[in-house]
Formats: C-alpha cells, structure tokens, sequence
C-alpha cells in the first residue's frame, strides 16, 4: 500500500522530458518505462484515492493501467501530454469501477456532498512567508470544506497545470463548466475568509 499519499504529489512535471520517455517507451524501452511509472504513481494513487478512498482499487486500477499502457505500446499515438492522457485514463477506469461497484461508492456529480477528501496536496512551497506552517494548516481546512468536484478541478488546474480543456476531457464535462468549478471554489474560499494572498488564483483574474 502506498502511504501518506499527498507527500507524492508533484506541482508540476517537465513534460518535455516526459514526452521523450514516452517515445522511448513505445519503442520497447523499459527502463523509460520504469521511469514514468515511478514518477506518476503516487501522484496518480494520491489523486485517485480523494476521488474513490479504496486504496485497494486504486492500485490495482493502476497497476492494470500500466500493464495495459506496455502491452499496448506500440498501438498508443504519441501522447502530446502523457501525464494528461496518465489522468485521463485513470479517471475513466474509476468511473468504471464505480459502475461496478455502485453500492459501495458514492456519486461523483453530487456538488453538494459531504464526503471531504482525505488530504491536501500542501507540502509544495504555496506560502513563503512568516507564518507559513499556519497558513498551510488553514489552507487545508478551507480547501477540505470545498466539494469534491470543485476541489478535484482546483487541484487538477493549478497543482497539476492541466489545461482547461483535459480537465474537462478528464471530468466528462465542458470547458465552462470547469470553469465555473473552479469560480466557485475560489469565491467560497475567499467566502471563508481565507487568510493568504492566494496568489493560486489569480490567473482568474
């Protein structure tokens, strides 16, 4: 089992670099395989699980992910963003499992659900300031408060820096709905006060 998934989570990948992998792994190489599958695995289990809190799973949906993505190697386009289509293809094998096991888990379109996500991708250099262990602490509880979807398109956006346009592939909804998503979350954090410059957002501006 993976433990403490939010430790895992990275703000950003150098996609250059995984488009290469990428390319070398389509060839057969194993080693570039091996490569991107240590670096998206636990940012992949930590996103999955907010989404469906069985670690179980989750990791076996990433596990057959990845068997998948190598068996199929050769029949795979060139992803012009791997870690987009990683996302994608994860979150169309929750839905999956969700349909399968519609009586365990929750509905993903509720937007006013109460089932908060377990953690808080915090640990990256969000605040850099005096008091910043505080401010991360209060971060967290706001962040908590958000729905989960408004929560996942947040995270998908400006700790993944994922385009308006794949988190609406990756959510099955459209661009503006995205959009509104993420409006909202920002206008009911600052509803509550939140005490930072929240500098995450003003690309809304």
């Amino acid at each position: 089992m993976i433990k403490n998934p939010s430790l895992f989570l990275i703000p950003f990948a150098d996609n250059t670099e995984d488009q290469l992998l990428w390319s070398a792994f389509q060839q057969g190489d194993s080693k570039a395989f091996e490569k991107l599958y240590k670096r998206y695995v636990r940012v992949l289990y930590s996103y999955g699980y907010k989404i469906l809190p069985d670690a179980s799973v989750i990791e076996d949906l990433i596990q057959d992910l990845f068997i998948d993505l190598w068996q199929s190697r050769e029949r795979l386009s060139e992803a012009v963003s791997p870690k987009y289509y990683l996302f994608r293809s994860l979150r169309r094998r929750i839905y999956k499992a969700e349909k399968r096991h519609i009586n365990r888990f929750r509905e993903l379109d509720s937007e006013d659900s109460d089932i908060l996500p377990p953690t808080v991708p915090i640990e990256y250099e969000i605040i850099q300031q005096e008091g910043e262990t505080q401010q991360r602490k209060d971060l967290e509880f706001h962040l908590k408060s958000l729905p989960l979807r408004q929560y996942e398109a947040l995270t998908l956006r400006y700790y993944q820096d994922l385009s308006y346009a794949e988190i609406a592939d990756i959510l099955l909804i459209n661009e503006q709905s995205v959009r509104n998503l993420i409006q909202r979350a920002v206008l009911k954090l600052k509803h509550l006060a939140l005490a930072l410059s929240l500098f995450l957002f003003l690309f809304l501006l």
